[in-house]
């Protein structure tokens, strides 16, 4: 379910991205910011961003565990089998090309809402937002960018998985579903960098709003089945 057009046709997820007004600033003027997987992972004293799971290509919960071997494969050092109930939680496999991509984050609202945009129960690391008017544009100039530096393109929305419950692949587009409220749309570009990396995508003022403080965002976002009907959009 979501919303279509009149005609019947799906809705572009509408964009919002959360920062500082300097970085928001920046961004406007066609600068995207994108940290690595890696960046989320390490990242300390941050409820809202800090996630040790990023960056891990699978995971595989106690409860899925058959048997559990570490094979030392080092002379004097003999095979070591562990209980898959004294595990402290999922076994988390990584690599380097995974956790090394960078990747621009933003929030998306994909259906109606009633209530608060953000809500206040939930955190929220800064205090301001830009809205992406023209979402299929946006994602155009980033892909055209990214062709231009050589880069490989990928966007789309996070799935949300149950953490105490799922075994599988995660990789660049899934998280636990403690994350679910951040509503994320996803940019993500390879091969990555060790640090930050800097896409310039030319001007975007012309697709973009001015940057809003988030305390405003329900005054100046409205997105209730009243709003969706006055912009001619169904709800199917």
């Amino acid at each position: 379910m979501g919303l279509k057009t009149q005609s019947g046709e799906p809705c572009f997820p509408i964009l919002l991205k959360l920062g500082k007004r300097e970085h928001l600033e920046m961004l406007r003027t066609g600068t995207l910011y994108m940290n690595t997987l890696a960046y989320f992972n390490k990242l300390e004293a941050d409820a809202a961003r800090s996630d040790p799971y990023e960056g891990t290509d699978s995971i595989l919960q106690p409860q899925h565990v058959g048997h559990f071997i570490i094979e030392p494969r080092v002379p004097g050092l003999i095979p070591h089998r562990i209980d898959p109930k004294d595990l402290a939680g999922p076994i988390r496999i990584a690599r380097n090309r995974t956790s090394a991509c960078n990747v621009f984050c933003m929030f998306s609202i994909t259906k109606l809402m009633v209530g608060p945009v953000f809500s206040e129960s939930c955190e929220w690391f800064v205090d301001h937002f830009v809205l992406f008017t023209n979402t299929p544009e946006f994602l155009n100039r980033v892909a055209r960018a990214a062709e231009r530096e050589g880069l490989g393109f990928q966007c789309g929305m996070v799935e949300y998985y149950g953490e105490s419950e799922y075994s599988g692949q995660t990789g660049r587009f899934r998280k636990r579903s403690c994350f679910a409220y951040q509503r994320e749309y996803r940019i993500a570009v390879e091969p990555g960098l060790e640090g930050p990396r800097r896409l310039e995508i030319g001007d975007l003022t012309d697709i973009t709003s001015e940057v809003i403080p988030r305390s405003l965002a329900d005054e100046v976002l409205k997105f209730s089945p009243e709003d969706a009907i006055a912009a001619r959009l169904i709800w199917q």
